[in-house]
């Protein structure tokens, strides 16, 4: 399973890669959907990436996700999910950031997600739950990157907690 979904951030192109890319443990700081994000001191950094990887707190657990490729210039990068699970083998989501000028960027996420025989009979339900999840980062990080600071969704999580 594959699909790609995308948002304008209105947003200097640098500034979005730095919270994407840069700050890349901190997704737990701006993205509703996770709660805590870590350093995830065991993964090796790759293609003088800031981290090798984070560890996010999740509503199905912790998730590891580890760089496997960085590209600064490009401003781009691909890190694959450690997660074991009855529906999926591999999890990988390719990053971009592209600049429309000089304060507009528009951001891709591109998620590549293995099936397994469960997970095949369950696609429908896995792409709309994964669609949603990505959907709403993507807002968050367009209204953390135009307001400096967490949307009113993440601040009403962490009331809940």
């Amino acid at each position: 399973m594959k699909f790609s979904k995308e948002i304008t951030i209105n947003a200097p192109a640098e500034k979005v890669w730095d919270i994407l890319a840069h700050k890349f443990t901190e997704v737990g700081s701006w993205a509703r959907s996770i709660p805590h994000s870590v350093v995830n001191n065991e993964a090796q950094k790759v293609n003088n990436s800031p981290v090798g990887g984070r560890v996010c707190e999740t509503s199905i657990g912790h998730i590891s996700e580890e760089f496997i490729d960085y590209n600064e210039e490009g401003m781009t990068f691909s890190f694959k999910g450690v997660i074991t699970s009855i529906m999926f083998s591999n999890v990988i989501s390719t990053n971009t950031v592209e600049v429309i000028d000089e304060n507009t960027s528009k951001v891709t996420v591109t998620p590549s997600i293995d099936l397994k025989v469960l997970g095949l009979l369950m696609y429908p339900l896995i792409r709309m739950s994964l669609s949603k999840t990505i959907n709403e980062v993507l807002i968050d990080l367009k209204y953390f990157a135009e307001n400096d600071r967490p949307s009113p969704e993440k601040l009403a999580t962490q009331n809940n907690i």
